[in-house]
């Protein structure tokens, strides 16, 4: 489980997802997982105990989220049934997730995104991004970059957490009958909060 990732369903068509460094890392390696096989989805479940946004109106409380391929065929409205068969026949399995790629130009990635955006949709209290493979394997990439960023960024040095991408290029700017606009990535790690290495090193008494 990824402990420390959680994805908001949008606000005002912006959608926001908080997680760690390591968390980043393998929601990236994790879509491009998603990217490889159009016989598969990979389901995200929300931590326990995890807290609604706190910056958004109060209230919204995140979503566990659902990746696959478009040409899976999977709609939202099937995921009920397949969670329900995921819960009678689930067994470990261990896969290697692709490497990031170089990055394209930002024009190429808009033309492809153009043409076929991925797709948001809610079902069962459920996140639904389906998208072709192409744009899973950009998406990933965007976040494995994200979480490359964490370790040196100053708003995370400073105050635990900080913007880091705003993921737009994906989906339809444009369309009304489109919920979603952009994901916000956040990234959220105490681990790298100066305030916690200045207690450490703090004499007691």
């Amino acid at each position: 489980m990824l402990r420390n990732t959680l994805a908001y369903p949008p606000d005002h068509r912006v959608g926001y997802l908080k997680a760690s460094r390591a968390d980043l890392l393998r929601l990236g390696a994790l879509f491009r997982i998603a990217a490889t096989s159009s016989h598969s989805a990979i389901h995200i479940p929300v931590p326990p105990d995890a807290p609604p946004v706190p910056f958004v109106g109060g209230g919204i409380r995140p979503l566990p989220v659902l990746l696959a391929r478009e040409d899976t065929g999977l709609r939202p409205s099937d995921w009920p049934d397949l969670r329900r068969r995921m819960r009678r026949a689930s067994a470990p399995l261990t896969v290697t997730a692709p490497a990031a790629r170089p990055p394209d130009r930002p024009e190429d990635v808009r033309r492809r995104a153009d043409r076929h955006p991925a797709r948001y949709a809610e079902h069962a209290a459920t996140i639904v991004l389906t998208a072709r493979a192409e744009l899973l394997f950009r998406i990933g990439d965007r976040l494995t970059a994200a979480g490359d960023l964490v370790a040196q960024d100053r708003h995370v040095h400073r105050h635990g957490e900080g913007f880091l991408d705003d993921i737009v290029d994906f989906f339809d700017p444009e369309g009304t009958d489109r919920p979603m606009h952009a994901f916000c990535v956040v990234a959220v790690d105490p681990i790298f909060h100066k305030a916690r290495w200045q207690k450490q090193r703090t004499p007691v008494g």
